[in-house]
């Protein structure tokens, strides 16, 4: 009985082994920060430095974070996993053991504990984190390329271009309206204090509907009854808001009307379209 539960605990250590090699393999890069909790200063005893040294040595291509200049990492640093060094508390040795994650902050592969029993420190901690380092021996990674974590670019992406668009959107907003409000200023002291309202929209009567073609992300907005281009919108990753091609303005749909801003010579215009998609 008691051989068959070894036995057990061995084939279940190999199949735990397994997994988190073969998951190493799905990641590119692994990025070794400046700092570890447990000791104080940058780089202290340089146990990062060892540690990035270490990682490159077992074949995996280690970086510290400035150090990563490629492409496909800075649209996606899920491609990374990120290592850190943890200080297992002991008052007989000092124990370290190294821990990679992922961007989800989940463990990939966990070392076995080093330890040491040399009382100075910068000494036992690069004893321990080199014998904590003995779990990586024979790994043999490989970068296999993994689609579910490049995908992860997509989101994130996606997630980028909607904050850029928001942001667009609203400095262009901003700039109507602070020109909508400097004509209501003088038009108020032309018409002898006749008022006119910051939101009064001026609808176009001067176009027949706008059909909507698609383009190269975007749309042309043609008149059908002159058969003109009258706009060329693009897309934004906000919905139903584009921005005007080679002019500064804005279209979006309040209220299910579609409504155009843009400045003319610094004044503000403000009009109601009929687009149809």
């Amino acid at each position: 009985m008691k051989k068959k539960v070894i036995t057990l605990i061995l084939v279940l250590g190999v199949v735990i082994f397994a997994k988190a090699q073969s998951s190493i393999n799905d990641y590119k890069y692994v990025v070794v920060p400046h700092f570890y909790e447990f000791v104080k200063g940058k780089d202290a005893f340089r146990l990062n430095t060892i540690t990035r040294f270490l990682l490159r040595k077992n074949g995996l291509n280690a970086f510290m974070q400035e150090e990563i200049k490629e492409t496909d990492y800075k649209r996606n640093n899920c491609l990374a996993l990120k290592a850190d060094v943890m200080n297992i508390n002991s008052m007989l040795m000092t124990k370290l053991k190294v821990v990679l994650k992922n961007c989800d902050g989940d463990i990939v592969f966990e070392s076995k504990i080093g330890q040491s029993k040399v009382k100075e420190y910068g000494i036992a901690y690069k004893e321990a984190l080199n014998r904590a380092f003995e779990s990586f021996e024979g790994i043999n990674y490989h970068y296999i390329p993994n689609k579910d974590i490049i995908s992860r670019a997509d989101e994130k992406n996606s997630e980028d271009e909607a904050a850029i668009a928001k942001k667009l959107v609203g400095k262009l907003k901003d700039e109507l309206k602070e020109e909508k409000d400097k004509e209501i200023i003088v038009k108020t002291k032309e018409d002898d204090g006749r008022k006119i309202l910051p939101d009064e929209i001026i609808k176009d009567n001067n176009t027949s509907y706008l059909k909507a073609i698609p383009v190269n992300n975007g749309f042309e907005l043609i008149n059908i009854g002159t058969n003109k281009i009258e706009y060329i919108i693009q897309k934004t990753a906000l919905k139903e808001i584009y921005i005007i091609k080679n002019q500064n303005g804005i279209v979006y749909k309040k209220e299910k009307v579609w409504i155009i801003e843009y400045l003319v010579d610094g004044k503000s215009i403000s009009k109601t379209l009929e687009i149809k998609f």
